[in-house]
């Protein structure tokens, strides 16, 4: 960016010797001679002026008012033949130390030449020392001075922009993502909220055989993988029903990976480019017991949002599914200065009958520029989307706000000011899709950059200004007994510290998906409830291990009333050898405690081992254990009389002692309904 032109503001500084005064030292008659000529312009030229102020210095190292005319003197050389800027900095840094409040010139040059360099944050600090001069020092400034003031209050904005778009600039640079890189273009990404599906959109030119020329082909893709810590395969074009066209305009994934949304290009009579929203849900289509097979639905037009005269593209799902954000740009979307309609974010809240009115986002988050692209990451109030406002840093630049969360986000003042996340991500060019993985740390977006080679996906760690919160999913299998199939299955997720409850959505097949706030740095448990059910819950989140980048679990739910069966209360862990009960197994014990205060069932406490040492040492330990839980629940308020302990040491194996995977799941903790 090139640098303002700021005209150099100027100040005659009348200067009185006092003893001990650093802003105006005695000096002898000699020094106050030589500054008398150094900064007599008329009779004397810069060169000679210059040399009667280093002799001033020469004689007295405090005469102030020349190294401050020195200062100056370099400044105006330097800015007039771009030379060096180090003596002006050299002697105006001296001058400042000596006596901060000498002269308002001084915080105004060292801000010009901070603004040179690039140094933005020193150049916002000695223009705001300018800007509040009168009010620190009590000193007015002239006529002259105030407007030059008024120059340095314009390039404001421009300077706050600049130190944003610089603060990451020593971070690492994107990487291409190699596994789906092509020498096709790849663009338009689209994460699944638990890191293991990737969409993108992927175009280029082939000849097929037989054909003379090269044709145009575009493709929507998805790369799979089982986990987030492994890389994404080369990713393949989705199948049927996908495909049969081409004209793809981005997509978003529900939470539990069900329900797909996306842009079809939709010719219509008088729009032949017309892009519509469409959404398609992947169903279980057979359940033969030893497989289960699903496929992607026909995708359905979400009419309700789109329009035959506009185009509404680049859909995100948020992660409770209840707002749809999209690009538009279709009678309503903010005007530019010439009149024509721009692209702006929309969002349309789910209702009972589908899809409501799509409203745009209010001010800073569209503009009178093109706003498309928009991600709401997983922690619900975090949105990147891709602008070519101004400010900027050429092109589509990605940008970043927050939403209040107690707001809608239609709401005005729902979302803070966009921050600009600058280099080394944005560039000259487009940069535009940018999504992250539910850490808040991993970005991926497409740029044709060097390094690319065209059109690519690239990855990118966010710094942590700019991160959404660290949040994780939590998805599995709810198994439920057949005698319980009927009864409704309340399945939620406990914060532990904060008693925070969180309900999930089952689905029809048992499968479920949520949403976990790492942020809160609490341990979060997976508790299920029906009339008649055993106690069922599991610890998904050990606020004492590291983060996890998924959590696949499964829970099952039986009656209560199952003649003589035992229920393993799950995740009860014990001190090794010992039966001092894990801290965060005691959560679990909480909520076992609070069920059995709601049912006041009476039951027994049984303590199993698996088969490593002696058979009487394994019964021992097992009674211990039984018998610490029992304490434990009583100290919950469980009433002794209700609860019985005993142990069995590893008489009633559950799987093969012979395997370390067998062993874990012999040594367990169950309680047995006694009436």
């Amino acid at each position: 960016m090139a640098l303002m032109a700021l005209p150099l503001l100027m100040w005659n500084a009348s200067l009185f010797g006092q003893d001990d005064d650093p802003c105006a030292p005695a000096l002898d008659a000699k020094t106050l001679k030589l500054i008398e000529r150094g900064t007599d312009k008329k009779k004397y030229d810069a060169e000679k002026r210059q040399a009667y102020l280093e002799a001033a210095l020469e004689e007295n190292e405090e005469a102030i008012e020349a190294a401050f005319e020195l200062g100056l003197l370099w400044f105006n050389r330097a800015r007039r033949n771009g030379d060096s800027w180090s003596e002006a900095l050299s002697y105006l840094n001296a001058a400042q130390a000596q006596c901060p409040e000498y002269d308002g010139e001084i915080p105004y040059c060292l801000g010009y030449i901070a603004y040179a360099e690039g140094r933005f944050s020193d150049a916002l600090e000695a223009f705001e020392r300018l800007l509040d001069w009168e009010t620190r020092t009590g000193q007015s400034l002239s006529t002259k001075a105030q407007r030059k003031v008024r120059d340095v209050e314009a390039v404001l904005p421009e300077l706050q922009f600049l130190m944003q778009f610089n603060a990451h600039a020593d971070s690492a640079p994107p990487q291409v993502l190699a596994e789906v890189a092509t020498r096709d273009q790849e663009y338009l990404p689209a994460l699944s909220a638990d890191g293991t599906l990737l969409f993108f959109t992927r175009a280029g030119e082939r000849k097929a055989k037989g054909d003379l020329v090269s044709k145009p082909f575009e493709l929507f893709m998805w790369s799979r993988r089982t986990t987030p810590s492994i890389p994404f395969d080369g990713g393949e074009a989705m199948e049927d029903p996908f495909n049969r066209t081409t004209g793809y305009g981005g997509a978003s994934i529900s939470v539990d990976n069900r329900e797909l949304f996306l842009a079809i290009k939709s010719p219509s009579p008088d729009n032949a480019e017309n892009i519509d929203l469409f959404t398609a849900r992947y169903e279980l289509l057979e359940d033969t017991g030893n497989e289960v097979i699903y496929l992607w639905s026909e995708p359905a037009p979400l009419t309700s949002l789109n329009t035959p005269d506009g185009w509404e593209s680049q859909p995100a799902i948020s992660p409770d599914g209840q707002w749809l954000y999209f690009a538009a740009v279709r009678p309503g979307t903010t005007e530019d200065a010439q009149g024509q309609p721009t692209i702006d974010i929309l969002a349309s809240p789910r209702t009972d009958n589908g899809w409501g009115t799509p409203k745009p986002l209010p001010q800073p988050v569209n503009t009178a520029f093109n706003d498309k692209a928009p991600f709401l990451h997983p922690d619900g109030h975090t949105l990147y989307f891709a602008s070519n406002r101004i400010p900027g840093g050429g092109g589509y630049d990605i940008w970043m706000s927050r939403l209040d969360t107690s707001a809608s986000p239609i709401e005005a003042g729902a979302w803070s000011a966009p921050i600009n996340l600058g280099i080394p991500l944005n560039t000259e060019g487009d940069e535009h899709g940018l999504i992250t993985a539910t850490d808040g740390r991993t970005a991926y977006f497409a740029s044709r950059r060097p390094g690319t080679q065209g059109l690519d996906i690239l990855t990118w760690t966010l710094p942590e200004p700019v991160r959404a919160k660290a949040s994780v999913v939590v998805r599995g299998q709810l198994d439920v007994s057949e005698d319980l199939s009927g009864e409704p299955i309340d399945l939620e997720l406990r914060y532990a510290q904060s008693r925070k409850a969180q309900a999930i959505q089952v689905a029809d097949d048992g499968a479920f998906a949520a949403i976990v706030d790492l942020e809160t740095e609490e341990d979060v448990l997976l508790v299920a409830r029906a009339d008649g059910a055993a106690f069922s819950a599991g610890i998904v989140v050990d606020a004492d291990e590291d983060d996890p980048a998924l959590v696949d679990t499964r829970l099952t739910v039986r009656s209560v009333s199952e003649a003589n069966a035992a229920f393993e209360i799950q995740d009860i862990h014990y001190t090794s050898g010992s039966a001092v009960i894990g801290r965060s197994s005691l959560l679990l014990l909480d909520l076992f405690a609070e069920y059995l205060s709601d049912t006041g069932l009476s039951v027994e406490i049984g303590g199993h081992t698996d088969d490593i040492g002696s058979e009487a040492d394994n019964l021992r330990l097992s009674e211990s254990r039984a018998r610490a839980v029992r304490d434990y629940l009583i100290l919950q308020g469980v009433p002794a009389s209700g609860i019985s302990a005993k142990g069995y040491g590893e008489s009633r194996p559950r799987a093969d002692n012979n395997t370390a995977e067998g062993r874990a799941r012999n040594r367990r903790t169950e309680f047995r309904v006694t009436d």
